[in-house]
C-alpha cells in the first residue's frame, strides 16, 4: 500500500523508509542464492549485505542484464540455478 512505501520504488516515503532487517539476516540459515545484475534496480549496495551476512549464500551477478537475467541471460540463468540446485 502506498502508505508504507509511497508512490514508487524510487521514491520511498511511506512506513518502510527506515526499515530494516539487514541485522537479522544471520538468522538465515538455509542456502541461498543472491541473484543481481549489473543494470539493475538491485545494485551491488543493496545486495552486498545480503551476501556478507547470510552465511551460505552464493552471489551470482549477470553482466548483461537489467532486471530480468532469467530473460536477457536465459541460457546462463538456467545454467546458475541448475548448478546452484545441484549444489544444495
Amino acid at each position: 500500500p502506498l502508505y508504507r512505501q509511497g508512490p514508487s520504488e524510487f521514491t520511498i516515503t511511506g512506513s518502510l523508509k527506515t526499515w530494516s532487517m539487514v541485522d537479522r539476516l544471520h538468522t538465515i540459515t538455509v542456502p541461498t542464492l543472491i541473484i543481481n545484475s549489473v543494470d539493475d534496480e538491485a545494485q551491488d549496495e543493496c545486495v552486498g549485505p545480503l551476501f556478507q551476512k547470510i552465511a551460505r549464500s552464493k552471489w551470482v551477478q549477470f553482466a548483461k542484464s537489467g532486471h530480468m537475467p532469467f530473460f536477457e541471460e536465459q541460457d546462463r540463468y538456467i545454467q546458475v540455478v541448475g548448478d546452484y540446485l545441484n549444489e544444495a
